[in-house]
């Protein structure tokens, strides 16, 4: 066996370049580093990689130790899967024409000292591979070993040819990235080899780390042992030693792993706490609680409401009694009754001659509040008005006159609501539907519609569970409700996997529900097809519509509906399905928030791979609203675990599965609990991403783990609070890489966190 170099220093390492180039920024486009180019630019931009700076925080997804080098010798005693790093001397290869097929496999046999062979398999030969590859020559094969008759056998290895045979018994020096060494394992891609990855990587490395900025303060660093961050992420890509790869407490990390995750929670808890103090309470009319009209209201329910209904009714009038603006936010699982908790807390404001906005994401959700509202509030006397975009003119004019006049206590509608020409005679009270959709300026005209000196009492609800672990972390002191208790009656929706070969079974099960009277969405993730790289095998609305329409469910009444139709035209046609004229609603995500149809029992979602999985648990959300058992249908071309999946360009890419699409939307067959489903979520996609924004300059959460590390957030979170303590403004000289950062990347985002 051929020693590798052990813990001696690994080689090459990213050095500072002596001399720094002008132009070389770390918003410099990865094209144009060296090698890359716009068509290999373009496969990292499908990764999300644009810049030089987000190369450095392109992570490994694991890490191989390749410093033991074998011979052939040494492999027959390792077992079949091992990954391994050989070297021998080519002897002979030959193509192998393949029968039936216009392609040859390539064969290399490669021999050790001992005389031991080792056979290396592709199976496309390629043009030019005997001269890459000419016998004589020592190389480096790397892969993972198969046994053909017991003989070792590699498919598809990574090779390295060497100038020379390594010298026998010493340790043999790498000067390669991708063996001698422990190497980065990067997340795979069929236009990018590991090889390339890695490659462009240390480059980046070598011009990147001269000008990245420390962020963390140095006496910051030096106190709690941190390495600088330059080395952290050099570490990270080419580390000395093989990382903990199963690390369970954060005191089992790499110092560098800990460094970039202390920074993380950092650089997140910073953001919150300078955004918190730019907020100042807003004055606002103190609501005394009457209850009687609430009193009313509860007759007209059918069922009691839940404790966590009850609790989050309790919190909202606590605060609205204060002489301060209440900025409460409501989260519960779809179909948990925050409507109800939002139209009880209405009713004290409305009792106390206050009048109540309540605003929708979409027209066709107005409508529904409206209806329900009505029901809510009959025999009570409460005038309930539905003021939209779409109303004709005299029933748009009407409206907002009893809203100018006061004697609409509860206004329902979109952001209509709030344009200038709505005039408000006392709103202090608005509750949004959905916290993502509403932003600042929203917030901003809402303050202009209250009576002078005053803000209305803010009630936002989500129903995009924040997962546990986030929410004290994004949320922190802010007012946060959750009702984790669905009403009784809801009932069971039945979620199954399935694959694209298997779509005739979904067909079935639509045109059975039909004939039982039901209906069933199937949502797609484009409106159009796309020859766009990387989309062509998605489905489309307006393809499979004419598909569905003339073969699988022909028959059937089918609708089609997507984001680019006019809004008059889309709700139409969403009203029409609500009153059954329709079967089979053919959509793109736009029915997430769409209308309330109790006879829907089927969702079907196509390519569901491409959705986040809170997004596919809120189309989910859609059906199990009525009587009927419902059906959640996820449609997919990923293979379930142990089913092989390989065409020939991934057999060629070395590297890493990463988790199988399958693996990830089983989440959803086995749980109901929105809560549950985000946390995983999170785990996926990070807290940025989780928000909808990503926060350029920042890892946004890509390293850390919440409940593996929640020591290092709670130092980190103290660590904020006292340098924003000392330094509010972030002005002091050596906080000065901390403030051009927050300013130039974070202050939308932080925005958005606030105020969604």
């Amino acid at each position: 066996m051929i020693r590798g170099q052990g813990s001696a220093p690994m080689k090459p390492t990213p050095k500072p370049s002596a001399k720094k180039e002008k132009e070389l920024t770390l918003s410099t486009p990865l094209q144009f580093m060296k090698g890359v180019g716009p068509a290999k630019a373009a496969a990292f931009e499908r990764k999300g990689i644009t810049t030089l700076q987000d190369a450095l925080y392109y992570f490994p997804r694991r890490y191989e130790d390749r410093r033991r080098l074998c011979t052939p010798r040494d492999l027959v005693s390792l077992s079949e899967g091992t990954q391994v790093t050989a070297v021998a001397r080519i002897e002979r290869h030959r193509e192998i024409p393949l029968r039936g097929k216009h392609q040859s496999m390539f064969e290399v046999v490669a021999m050790g000292d001992q005389g031991d062979l080792l056979t290396l398999t592709w199976f496309r030969a390629f043009p030019g591979m005997r001269e890459k590859y000419p016998i004589g020559a020592w190389a480096v094969f790397q892969g993972a070993l198969k046994k053909f008759k017991g003989a070792p056998q590699i498919v598809h290895p990574d090779i390295d040819i060497l100038r020379a045979k390594p010298a026998e018994g010493a340790p043999y020096v790498s000067h390669s990235l991708h063996w001698g060494r422990v190497v980065p394992i990067y997340s795979r891609s069929e236009k990018l080899s590991q090889k390339f990855i890695r490659e462009t990587l240390f480059t980046c490395l070598e011009r990147g780390l001269p000008i990245v900025p420390d962020l963390l303060p140095e006496e910051l660093r030096a106190r709690l042992a941190l390495p600088e961050l330059s080395a952290a992420l050099k570490e990270m890509h080419f580390p000395a030693e093989m990382p903990n790869l199963s690390a369970v407490t954060t005191d089992q990390l790499s110092p560098a792993l800990r460094r970039l995750i202390f920074e993380e929670f950092f650089k997140f808890q910073l953001v919150l706490l300078m955004d918190r103090a730019g907020i100042t309470p807003e004055p606002a009319r103190p609501i005394v609680p009457k209850g009687h009209l609430a009193q009313k209201m509860r007759k007209n329910i059918p069922y009691t409401l839940t404790n966590a209904q009850e609790r989050a009714i309790a919190a909202v009038l606590e605060d609205i009694q204060r002489p301060v603006a209440m900025n409460r936010i409501v989260q519960g699982d779809v179909g948990s009754g925050k409507t109800f908790v939002a139209l009880f807390s209405a009713a004290e404001a409305i009792e106390n001659g206050g009048q109540v906005a309540f605003m929708a994401p979409t027209e066709i959700l107005a409508e529904q509040h409206y209806q329900g509202a009505k029901k809510l509030f009959e025999g009570t006397g409460v005038e309930v008005v539905l003021l939209t975009g779409s109303l004709k003119r005299a029933e748009k004019e009407a409206a907002q006159s009893l809203v100018r006049d006061g004697k609409a206590s509860l206004v329902i509608g979109t952001h209509a609501l709030i344009q200038e020409a709505v005039g408000w005679k006392n709103l202090v009270m608005a509750i949004i539907d959905e916290q993502h959709r509403f932003g600042v300026k929203q917030r901003r005209a809402l303050k202009e519609k209250a009576p002078v000196g005053t803000f209305p009492h803010i009630l936002t609800m989500t129903a995009t569970p924040i997962p546990r672990s986030l929410a004290l972390t994004v949320f922190g002191e802010l007012d946060v409700t959750t009702i984790d208790e669905l009403p009784p009656g809801r009932q069971e929706i039945l979620t199954k996997i399935i694959r694209g070969s298997e779509r005739e079974r979904l067909y079935g099960l639509l045109h059975r529900e039909a004939a039982e009277k039901r209906q069933g969405y199937i949502v797609y993730p484009l409106v159009a097809d796309s020859e766009k790289e990387g989309m062509e095998k998605l489905k489309s609305v307006e393809a499979e519509f004419k598909r569905l329409a003339a073969g699988p469910l022909k028959g059937l009444r089918l609708a089609m509906v997507h984001g680019k139709m006019d809004s008059e035209e889309r709700n139409a046609i969403m009203r029409a399905f609500k009153n059954h004229e329709y079967d089979v609603l053919i959509s793109t995500t736009v029915i997430e928030v769409g209308v309330d149809v109790p006879n829907a029992t089927v969702m079907a979602i196509e390519n569901a791979e491409r959705f986040g999985l809170s997004q596919l648990h809120q189309l989910r959300g859609r059906v199990g609203r009525g009587a009927h058992k419902s059906f959640c249908v996820l449609v997919t071309e990923s293979a379930p675990p142990g089913a092989k999946q390989q065409t020939f360009s991934e057999a060629e890419e070395e590297g890493v599965e990463e988790e199988s699409p399958w693996v990830r939307l089983m989440v959803l067959e086995k749980s109901r609990s929105g809560f549950d489903i985000s946390e995983h979520d999170l785990k996926i996609r990070g807290p940025g991403d989780f928000f909808g924004t990503k926060q350029s300059g920042s890892p946004s959460f890509r390293l850390a783990d919440l409940q593996r590390d929640g020591a290092l957030l709670a130092q980190a979170r103290e660590e904020a609070m006292k340098l924003h303590a000392r330094d509010p403004g972030l002005q002091a000289a050596e906080h000065s890489n901390l403030n051009a950062w927050f300013r130039k990347a974070l202050e939308d985002a932080a925005t958005t966190l606030k105020s969604g």
